[in-house]
């Protein structure tokens, strides 16, 4: 019925799956070489580039074929389809043959690598399809169905892969044996797409560098940027960044992250408020988060918020709050975890401990005395995976900087979007402090937004005199 009433609007507002991914979009939208009056608005654009990959990748697991194989012999489907049951192997013997020639993971040079594969399984796509015609009753088809619409996609993205894709097979961590087309750059998948309307326009307050998102979203270098000035005061917000603190793999140590403690202490005191701390990982947050307690005289304490924790400092200094954002947190956690920032008063300082990259370093909204601060450790760089590495390896041999693709810029790129929980209106005032010595790199600092002009450098032992200076004028 939405999509009826679709017709009779001037917007329609929706998820990037409903224009981009080839197999959700609204296809009465976008048929087949099919070109609308239709001007494109893609807000947060920065995510599309990861979500894109995503989108115009697929895998096909070994041991998918073996279940859906003894799935077909031990259900009452009628009868058992021999030849499906034969394509079945013969997928199976193609990737058994990769497999002994894998031993941890294999990328293959181009297409023709696959052999005969592809031709195997859009003979078994088409088995499957006639079989569940005979079949409206089979007991398992669910099962089988979830099984097709994988072997299609994988299909449908196996006739667009070109240049622009990797494809390498692996042993995953539960022992499975995975076939992937993996789309490294996606740009071209995006620009079939926004080809279908007249004219798009991508929104983010984060697209820098702002070539390397030309490159990763249209492919077209010479496309038209606005660099908007924002309409925020400098003299609001005050940008710190630590000379003496690394959240390096190799620095991960205690004595690093008594030094964390140490900002967070001297920051969160320098005024009272709320504050957000934003952490490389979850593991690392429970690192400091249990030193903080230790160093500062915790006790329990009963709020709002389960997860809260009153620390006891000096008695010249004020209380301290502490919430703590959960792995698969829900809405209703989400929006609890929210609420204390945004009703609860406390006679002190309340820290939400978060994850960069996480469901509170973007997308939120804490205006006025809601938000002051924001702690960043480290600065964002995704997990070292094979895929990443993967990036970073096709981007160096296409004469790119692999490292800064892969990594640095999507890090950064997170790193912005914490720091931009701070200031949301005019009226806001508050503190942004970067903690790792590589924000006071060049190859950093040329990221740096424009309003970022005047960062300070400090050490831990005269953070609180900058602060001090910052909330008094």
């Amino acid at each position: 019925m939405s999509l009826d009433i679709s017709y009779w609007c001037d917007g329609i507002i929706c998820d990037y799956n409903y224009v981009f991914d080839p197999n959700v979009a609204l296809k009465r939208y976008f048929g087949e070489k099919v070109k609308g009056d239709y001007i494109f608005l893609v807000d947060e654009a920065h995510n599309l580039v990861d979500r894109a990959r995503e989108m115009y990748s697929a895998s096909i697991v070994k041991e998918d074929f073996l279940e859906i194989k003894k799935l077909l012999k031990t259900t009452d489907a009628g009868y058992i389809d021999k030849r499906l049951v034969s394509w079945l192997d013969k997928c199976n013997k193609s990737l058994l043959e990769m497999k002994r020639e894998c031993d941890d993971y294999r990328v293959f040079g181009d297409i023709t690598s696959l052999k005969r594969l592809p031709e195997y399984l859009e003979y078994l796509s088409m088995g499957i399809s006639s079989f569940l015609d005979k079949n409206k009753k089979f007991e398992k088809k669910d099962e089988l169905l979830e099984f097709f619409f994988k072997i299609k996609h994988f299909l449908a993205m196996y006739d667009c892969a070109d240049e622009k894709y990797v494809i390498y097979c692996e042993h995953d961590d539960e022992g499975n044996f995975v076939l992937r087309l993996y789309c490294v750059d996606p740009s071209g998948n995006i620009s079939d797409r926004i080809s279908m309307g007249c004219s798009t326009i991508f929104f983010s307050a984060t697209l820098l560098p702002v070539n390397y998102y030309k490159e990763m979203l249209s492919g077209e270098i010479d496309d038209y940027a606005v660099y908007a000035h924002s309409p925020f005061k400098a003299e609001k917000k005050c940008i710190v960044a630590s000379k003496d603190v690394s959240s390096r793999y190799t620095r991960r140590n205690d004595n690093e992250y008594e030094k964390i403690c140490r900002y967070i202490y001297e920051t969160v005191n320098a005024k009272k408020g709320n504050y957000m701390v934003f952490f490389p990982s979850y593991g690392y947050m429970e690192n400091v988060k249990n030193m903080f307690m230790e160093n500062y005289s915790c006790r329990p304490a009963e709020t709002a918020f389960t997860a809260g924790e009153d620390i006891c400092g000096k008695k010249d200094y004020i209380n301290i709050y502490i919430a703590t954002q959960r792995n698969g947190m829900n809405e209703e956690d989400r929006e609890q975890f929210l609420k204390l920032f945004e009703e609860e008063k406390f006679d002190g300082s309340l820290i939400g401990m978060c994850v960069t990259g996480g469901i509170f370093s973007e997308g939120i909204d804490l205006k006025n005395d809601s938000l002051i601060g924001a702690v960043i450790v480290g600065t964002g760089l995704p997990m070292i995976c094979r895929e990443r590495n993967i990036l970073r390896d096709y981007f160096d041999a296409n004469e790119k900087d692999g490292y800064s693709y892969a990594y640095v810029y999507p890090g950064m790129n997170k790193v912005l979007q914490a720091a931009g929980r701070v200031i949301r209106t005019d009226e806001d005032r508050g503190v942004i402090e970067l903690l790792d010595d590589r924000f006071l790199r060049p190859e950093y600092q040329k990221m740096y937004p424009r309003e970022w002009e005047n960062v300070i450098s400090v050490r831990r032992e005269n953070v609180r005199k900058q602060l001090d200076i910052f909330w008094k004028n």
